[in-house]
Order: structure tokens, then sequence, then C-alpha cells
């Protein structure tokens, strides 16, 4: 439980005294719990003062000065933990000897209530960043393709959709009551089974999608260069991919609104590079006019609107609860081409936003 600041305490006797009494109405302005407000109010009536009660038992070893210089040092990217900050204090006679990293912990955290806020400890590996180089392509993309009309723009990309809860129902979030808590754990496989497919996004729907080599049950043709069967997409299913798919699934989606002229996205994959040779040649055989969408920057997700496509698919078909692979794959199917015009729309729409965010944040991350 969070303890609470001094300010916050009064905060509800404030509130208590011009709600007469209202404790659900002050627990619902406050951030606290209504136990809390119940507790605090009546320390109040009682006492005429919110201050903490007194405590028995060993005085704390640091004092409230320590504990603030504890924080700032906690706070501060240049200190790597609570045993540095013991480390630091003890030579300035801050602490009169070395203490332990709890006490610093403790002490710190107790500096962070009497400033109304609580100290977590965050753990996990750090989020990558995007280096200089990267964001200054995003931005060259960025400025030029403002004003696009992304209506005549295919989104493709691949994307592996995992079978990794065999028969659950995986839902974002789960309500329980207390005390009738439940094993909400689910069967998760080593290595799970796998379907990989391309597709495209255009502002008239999805096209049908591709399976490619490292999909689970799926006999490829397609060999690396070491002579191998293939566990992954290269360059010639690549250009099966462009040949069989997405070239003339663009063409009927867009030539049925009357476009002849459309742009095909990809990134930056090693086997796209066929892309332009099978665009060219697929462009004279068919008396078609289709281009690749020029300078797509490295490491830019968020900018492909395809990707929420899959996100949300993905979501699809963990709450299907699909008991083995095949029953698996054909979820996949069946989601992956039934996506919602509204959505579509929507992402289509939400181009300029990104790209905007992407100048205004210098190239870096537009949280989409």
């Amino acid at each position: 439980m969070v303890k609470l600041g001094i300010s916050t305490r009064w905060k509800i006797v404030h509130l208590m005294e011009h709600s007469n009494g209202d404790m659900r109405y002050t627990a619902k302005h406050t951030p606290c719990h209504i136990r809390a407000v119940r507790r605090w109010w009546n320390r109040y009536v009682y006492t005429k003062d919110v201050a903490d009660a007194p405590r028995s038992g060993r005085p704390a070893l640091l004092s409230n000065n320590v504990g603030d210089a504890a924080l700032d040092m906690m706070l501060s990217p240049d200190t790597n933990g609570a045993a540095q900050v013991a480390q630091q204090l003890a030579p300035d006679g801050a602490t009169p000897h070395v203490v332990s990293a709890n006490t610093i912990i403790r002490a710190a955290r107790r500096a962070a209530v009497r400033g109304g806020k609580a100290l977590i400890a965050k753990r996990g590996k750090p989020g990558m960043g995007m280096v200089l180089r990267t964001k200054t392509k995003r931005v060259a993309y960025a400025q030029p393709n403002l004003k696009r009309n992304f209506r005549v723009v295919m989104f493709t990309d691949r994307k592996r959709f995992y079978f990794r809860y065999p028969g659950s129902k995986v839902r974002p979030i789960t309500w329980t009551l207390k005390g009738e808590e439940q094993d909400l754990g689910v069967y998760q496989p080593t290595n799970p089974q796998c379907v990989n497919v391309y597709a495209g996004i255009t502002p008239f729907g999805m096209t049908a999608w591709h399976v490619v080599a490292g999909t689970s049950k799926h006999k490829t043709v397609h060999k690396t260069k070491q002579g191998k069967v293939a566990r992954n997409i290269t360059k010639s299913e690549y250009q099966e991919v462009l040949e069989k798919t997405l070239l003339p699934e663009g063409r009927r989606l867009f030539t049925t609104q009357g476009i002849s002229t459309w742009y095909l996205q990809q990134d930056n994959d090693p086997t796209h590079g066929v892309a332009s040779h099978v665009i060219r040649r697929w462009n004279i055989a068919h008396g078609s006019s289709v281009k690749l969408l020029p300078n797509w920057p490295p490491n830019s997700p968020d900018l492909n609107i395809i990707e929420n496509v899959w996100a949300w698919a993905q979501q699809q078909v963990n709450k299907k609860g699909c008991k083995d692979f095949d029953e698996f794959y054909a979820a996949v199917k069946e989601t992956t081409v039934a996506v919602p015009q509204q959505m579509i729309s929507n992402l289509y729409k939400s181009l300029e936003n990104r790209l905007q965010l992407v100048m205004k944040n210098e190239g870096g991350p537009t949280g989409y």
C-alpha cells in the first residue's frame, strides 16, 4: 500500500468538509481508496491533525535531509543503484558508516512519500533507441511525403503468427474477486508452430495472403545459397510473392477504383532487392504503372500501417483458443482476410499525423 503524503491527507479533509462527509465523492477525487479516506478523516476528527501516529521502536537511521539526498541520487541517471548511493554518502559524513542498500531504499521511499509520490523499481532491459543516422532518414522520408496521396499506396509486410497458446483463449485482462484468484497461466510450447505470411493493405481492402517458408507443415521448393531447403523467405520466394500475390492483388484492388498508377511500399529486408526488376518486368507484361515507394527509412514499423493490422489479427486469433495447429492455421487465414474496412480507413487517415510526429520528434518514435 502506498503511504499518502501530507498534502493528500489534507485534501481528503478539505473534500470531506465540503461534501458533508461524502466518502465516495472524496475517494473519487483523490488518488486513494475509500478505506484510506475513512482512516484519515477519522484521524482528523479525533486529533484535529493528519500527522503520523507516534511509533515505537528504533528511530530511522537516516534523517529526512539524508533521505532527500538519497532520493535525488537514486533518480539520477549517473547513479547505479542503492549500493552506490550508500558508498557515496558515507565519505561526506551524511551517514555514520556505509549503510546497507535496503536502508538507502527505505530512506529514499520515505522522501518520495513526503513529496506525495511513490518510488518504484522498474526492471528489465532498456528499450532500443534510434541512432542519429536513422532519425535523419526518417525525417528525410517524412518531409516530402507529408502531403502525399497515400490512397494510391499499398503497404506490405511479412508476419509470423505463433501458435503459443494451444487450447487457451488469451485476453488482455481478466477480472476476478480477491480470494477467488485462479491460476491464469496458460500452456506455452517451447518451440511454437508458426504461420509465416505476406500480405498488403490498400484503402480498398486487404490482399490475399501468401504463405512462405518458415510456416509449420509447409513445404517449400525454394533453397538457400548453400542449396538447403529454405526455412525463411528468400529472394526467389519474394519474387514469387510479388508475381503471384502482391502485384496482381494490387492491380485488382486499385483498378476497380479507376486507379492505374499506384505505389508498393516495402521495408529494407535484403530479400526485397529483387522488387525493382520484378516490377519493371510486370509493368511491361501487363501495361501497368506500378512504382516502389521511395526512400523507406529503416526501423520504422510505426510508419507502416499494416503493422497495426497484424497486431489486431494476432489478438483476434489468440481469443479463439484454437486447440490444434490446423485450427490455428484456418483462424489466421480467416482473420487476415476479414479486416474491418473502418479500421483500414482509420489507419490511412493516421498517416499524415504519423509523419508530423516524426518531424516534431526529430525522427524519434511516434508512439503508433
